[in-house]
């Protein structure tokens, strides 16, 4: 119960922070899912434990004694030219008992006309930015281990630049016997060291709570998380939205269970993941449904799968390939 409590605190504290004028922070880059494997599981898990190093940068307390030597590579391919990508790397230092990551995110803005006020073009502008991970993970007993990540940030867009540190703190609950794990993460808190103007911003915060179950009898992984805990309103203005216009042409104002269910699904995000084969699961499917990415990205007048997301993995021996769309 006073942990809970702590736990409370901790996120209106952060609130306060996070709500800033002007806008809700910088580094937004930190937000992209880093690897396929969640880009496949909807953006966000924080409660999956196993061999992957690559799920430390959300959770350092998920960091284990398997993840000691791995590696992960991950590259993304977006639009307009624009990439991200995350490498780490897992080890141990001297006879302290406690694993360790170190890890470079990035994502790379492609190049842009330079153009005047006339349209005229003469040059080519580019951006790009780089977080450096330095983490670790303790285990303060059977059930619990907490963890932190040290972020390094550099950023460089056209003729600016800014540098910027944060940490993530994160905590992790494990019951072997039931096959239930649980998250709790602050993420991105912290700003910038040196800014793009007179200005300096707070980083873009996300207080993160997640559950996974692997069921007994089937091999697949249910995965729910509940993001942005420190800030309750994600709702905002799209003139693209839902036509409230009745038959007589009056404006229908939203009901205000619809608002609120609307605004509280933007903060769940759903996966699934399903093992196949002996000795964990060679072979995988993935998927996740993220609400918020589906209002968001949804165009009134058209139908897609906008929110969805899809991926399987391949393990021989050592060596794993994780896709995702």
């Amino acid at each position: 119960m006073k942990l809970f409590s702590i736990i409370i605190f901790i996120i209106f504290s952060i609130g306060s922070i996070a709500a800033q004028v002007g806008g809700y922070g910088t580094y937004k880059f930190l937000s992209l899912a880093p690897t396929a494997r969640m880009t496949a599981m909807g953006d966000h898990v924080i409660s999956i434990k196993d061999e992957d190093i690559g799920m430390a940068i959300e959770n350092p307390a998920l960091l284990n004694e398997e993840m000691i030597k791995g590696i992960s590579i991950s590259h993304k391919f977006l639009f307009s030219g624009i990439s991200s990508g995350y490498a780490s790397y897992g080890f141990k230092i001297g006879k302290l008992n406690m694993p360790f990551h170190a890890g470079l995110q990035y994502v790379s803005y492609g190049e842009s006309d330079m153009t005047d006020e006339y349209g005229d073009k003469f040059g080519k502008i580019s951006g790009s930015e780089y977080a450096f991970v330095l983490g670790s993970s303790y285990r303060v007993y059977d059930k619990l281990t907490v963890g932190l990540n040290t972020k390094f940030i550099y950023s460089n867009l056209a003729n600016y630049t800014s540098t910027g540190l944060s940490i993530d703190i994160a905590a992790m609950y494990y019951i072997p016997y039931k096959m239930i794990t649980a998250g709790f993460v602050i993420k991105n808190l912290g700003g910038q060291l040196s800014a793009y103007s007179d200005t300096q911003e707070f980083a873009t915060v996300n207080v993160m709570f997640g559950i996974s179950k692997r069921l007994e009898h089937l091999p697949f992984r249910l995965s729910i998380t509940a993001t942005h805990l420190n800030r309750w309103n994600l709702l905002y203005d799209n003139p693209d939205g839902e036509n409230n216009i009745l038959i007589l042409g009056e404006s229908q104002d939203r009901s205000k269970f619809s608002e609120f269910s609307d605004n509280l699904f933007r903060h769940i995000n759903f996966a699934g993941e399903f093992m196949l084969g002996k000795n964990g699961g060679p072979f995988r499917l993935r998927f996740g449904y993220n609400y918020k990415k589906s209002r968001e990205m949804t165009v009134s007048t058209y139908r897609s799968f906008a929110g969805f997301s899809f991926g399987f993995g391949i393990r021989i021996k050592k060596i794993r390939f994780d896709y995702a769309y």
